[in-house]
């Protein structure tokens, strides 16, 4: 989700430097590439977050269990 929001956003900057889109469809596709990247980032962050503290409740309980 991240790559393709990064695609669009540069596509939207590649046809406002070459001119090849209209001017309204720039700004909507910016948009949409920005918006599809920063949902990537949130889900990315979740899933890392997720991963850390599955990490340390394992960790936790096998410390309980060993005492």
């Amino acid at each position: 989700m991240i790559v393709l929001g990064i695609a669009l956003v540069a596509f939207a900057i590649g046809s406002m430097i070459a001119h090849y889109s209209s001017p309204l469809n720039v700004p909507v596709l910016g948009a949409v590439g920005a918006v599809l990247a920063l949902i990537g980032l949130l889900l990315l962050i979740t899933e890392l977050m997720e991963m850390w503290l599955s990490r340390g409740q394992t960790a936790l309980v096998d410390g309980l269990q060993a005492g």
